[in-house]
């Protein structure tokens, strides 16, 4: 269980705790997408209430830190080295944190029915072989009035990204923890998945617009270059990109990511449009411990 001092939530202190998340978790800081979907999952899930959380598929724990704060959350991803990255990173900004890590399959958690008030799946479901597992665990697990948050790439545009468009091939494309088994979902279909599993769907929110779109292919594009030819790999995982964070070519990043982002910000003009990224705040009613 992850629990952070509660003064990071106050003045200086919360400030001090946005460098140090900068600077600690550098290759998800300088991530546009990941960026862009923060604000939208802490609107969905604004009104946190005590219980306890869970985020399935942390990734880096960057999102985890940014939206669960000092509450108490279960970190869980099937992959041990994203696991092992985060502990090390939140050790150097709180040295007394013992976050509880558990490496499980979304589709098989193991943790008692009703355990959670909140959940967090971020970019989650198209990875897995069998989403109907996922969301049947996802529901079991959350208790009755609980509310889950998930995030997935958007196909109701008709594609997910212009790299796709181009038909250039991704790390979502090659076996591996990032590979994709579905492009994505639009309204309708993960409307239809969640009722399946006695969810309800009360809100949806978009993110990754045009411009922020734009920006991040063309980083895909550039990374995809660097592993390729640097690497020598078509797949990788978060905790694998990490070891890119000491690189001249990361440091470039870092310098040009200003521009990216500024350019990116002219997506404030299409807010009343829809984006490449999907957000849904779920409810269960009733029992569905099944």
């Amino acid at each position: 269980m992850m629990k952070l001092d509660k003064s990071s939530s106050n003045g200086r202190n919360k400030n001090n705790l946005t460098k140090s998340l900068k600077r600690w978790f550098a290759i998800s800081a300088y991530d546009l997408a990941t960026l862009d979907k923060i604000p939208v999952i802490k609107l969905l899930m604004r009104q946190i209430s005590d219980g306890l959380s869970l985020d399935i598929g942390i990734g880096t724990g960057y999102t985890t830190c940014r939206i669960f704060g000092d509450r108490p959350v279960v970190c869980l991803d099937f992959h041990e080295p994203n696991l092992r990255y985060f502990r090390e990173r939140l050790s150097q900004i709180y040295p007394s944190a013992t976050p509880l890590c558990i490496v499980a399959r979304a589709t098989q958690l193991p943790f008692k029915a009703g355990a959670f008030r909140h959940i967090l799946c971020s970019e989650v479901l198209e990875h897995l072989e069998d989403e109907q597992s996922g969301v049947r665990e996802l529901a079991r697990v959350l208790s009755s009035q609980g509310k889950a948050v998930v995030s997935v790439p958007y196909t109701g545009l008709g594609f997910t990204s212009f790299v796709e468009r181009m038909g250039i091939k991704t790390v979502h494309d090659f076996p591996g923890p990032e590979y994709h088994f579905r492009p994505g979902y639009d309204e309708n279909s993960i409307r239809r998945l969640m009722a399946k599993y006695g969810l309800t769907m009360e809100n949806t929110a978009f993110y990754l617009r045009f411009f922020t779109r734009l920006a991040t292919d063309f980083i895909s594009l550039a990374n995809i270059l660097y592993q390729r030819f640097i690497n020598r790999r078509r797949s990788w995982t978060w905790s694998e990109m990490a070891g890119v964070e000491e690189s001249l070519a990361f440091c470039l990043h870092t310098v040009v990511f200003p521009a990216l982002q500024a350019f990116s910000r002219l997506d404030q003009l299409l807010k009343r449009f829809r984006g490449f990224g999907l957000v849904v705040a779920v409810t269960k009613h009733g029992n569905t411990d099944r």
